[in-house]
């Protein structure tokens, strides 16, 4: 009866006020239960409906919290298993991509910054490509205490992006082809020259009166037919690879090689050729495919006097004149301008297989530009000019410390020395 009666007298003394508070308490904590178990029921719907796999584990990754549906899915695996072994989610790793995705998880994950694609190998002999990420989460106190993340299956994403890196290929493949075929008259003028310098070599060592003499003779010819062979090397790597060769090179020196190469034919046509440049940008050097940019400056002259040599009545001497200059610390422009007849308004230079030639292809400025583009350059013709007939203009990348130091030294061979001994 003792305790009977203290619970009398308490319901007996109780202050409405405080039963009053009693039940607001008692219905606020009614409704935060009941909306925290519809949020509940709301994020679980939505993990269950979602094609991506949502995860979360402890901080160490060694008990799974929660695995959404999806996981089945997607590694053929019950979530059961995973709940009994939380490590087999990773261990379903392709064999060559495992070592990798195991030691960014450990190193990344807690810092937030896992992101990582692989392959799973699935119980079904299946191989998905999956994007695993994670984040941490944060109790209230600012401590980790959760490991949350999404795993998507990439699949055929990467499906995708191997089709198009495959078409890709082979386009950049074909463009190679079309390159080379349409350099072959002027590759076969680079390899006819140092065949013919050997040759002379030879001739005068025939004649030598002293066995000293043959020898020096010999060496020459040796040399000049190693360049022919790096011609050869250098068309054959870049058939293959598609990559360019770069080398330092000084201006002045490209310049007296390209005087070189076509100075029979400015003779022969009768052009007043000149080269318009300032001693320091002479001495400039850029970073380029020698042979190449060779290729597109005798391609640009070679016009030129082909638009001499095709004028009915010319008005005034034949000119083509060659200048350089500095556009900035990062380009050089060459314009290579005639006073020829010029080129209809209507017609674009650039458009492959269009040639006003009687036995050209219409290859020579389309695979120009190519080449400029690929050395990281352009190469346009100027639209309204006063001096000249038809302008040409090249800008490509600048040598120079901005460039030297944007390259990678072991890459970009310098033979600033050999073009001058050349020249």
């Amino acid at each position: 009866m003792t305790a009977f009666q203290d619970s009398q007298d308490f319901v007996e003394n109780l202050d409405c006020t405080d039963v009053q508070s009693l039940c607001r308490q008692i219905r606020s904590l009614k409704h935060r239960a009941a909306q925290a178990e519809m949020e509940n029921r709301a994020l679980r719907e939505l993990a269950e409906h979602i094609h991506e796999v949502f995860w979360m584990t402890t901080p160490l990754g060694d008990e799974l919290i929660y695995i959404s549906p999806a996981y089945e899915a997607i590694w053929g695996q019950t979530c059961d298993s995973l709940y009994a072994d939380p490590g087999r989610r990773l261990a379903w790793v392709h064999d060559a991509d495992r070592e990798h995705v195991l030691k960014a998880f450990k190193r990344d994950a807690r810092a937030g910054c896992y992101d990582e694609t692989f392959r799973i190998d699935r119980p079904d002999g299946q191989v998905r490509w999956i994007r695993d990420q994670a984040w941490p989460v944060y109790d209230d106190d600012g401590a980790l205490y959760r490991l949350a993340g999404f795993a998507n299956d990439v699949t055929e994403q990467m499906a995708a992006y191997d089709r198009t890196r495959d078409l890709s290929d082979q386009l950049a493949s074909r463009d190679r082809i079309e390159v080379f075929a349409a350099l072959g008259a002027g590759i076969a003028h680079d390899m006819a020259q140092p065949l013919t310098a050997a040759r002379s070599h030879l001739a005068r060592g025939h004649r030598a009166g002293s066995l000293e003499a043959c020898r020096a003779a010999a060496e020459d010819a040796d040399g000049e037919v190693r360049r022919a062979s790096d011609i050869v090397r250098h068309l054959r790597d870049y058939a293959r690879q598609g990559e360019l060769k770069l080398t330092w090179h000084h201006l002045g020196d490209i310049l007296n090689d390209l005087h070189r190469l076509m100075d029979t034919a400015l003779r022969g046509a009768g052009i007043d050729y000149s080269v318009n440049i300032d001693e320091p940008t002479r001495h400039t050097r850029i970073a380029v495919d020698h042979i190449f940019l060779q290729q597109i400056l005798r391609n640009l002259v070679q016009n030129a006097i082909d638009a001499h040599t095709t004028s009915v009545s010319p008005s005034e001497p034949p000119r083509i004149e060659i200048a350089v200059r500095l556009i900035d610390s990062h380009d050089i422009e060459f314009r290579i301008s005639d006073n020829g007849p010029g080129i209809a308004d209507q017609n674009d230079p650039f458009t492959a297989f269009d040639t006003q030639k009687r036995d050209g292809l219409g290859m020579g400025l389309y695979v120009s530009r190519s080449l400029a583009r690929t050395h990281g350059g352009e190469l346009s013709m100027l639209d309204d000019t006063n001096t000249w007939a038809t302008v040409f203009v090249l800008r490509l990348p600048c040598g120079g410390d901005s460039v030297e130091g944007a390259l990678d030294s072991s890459q970009v061979e310098d033979v600033s020395a050999v073009g001058a001994s050349r020249a």
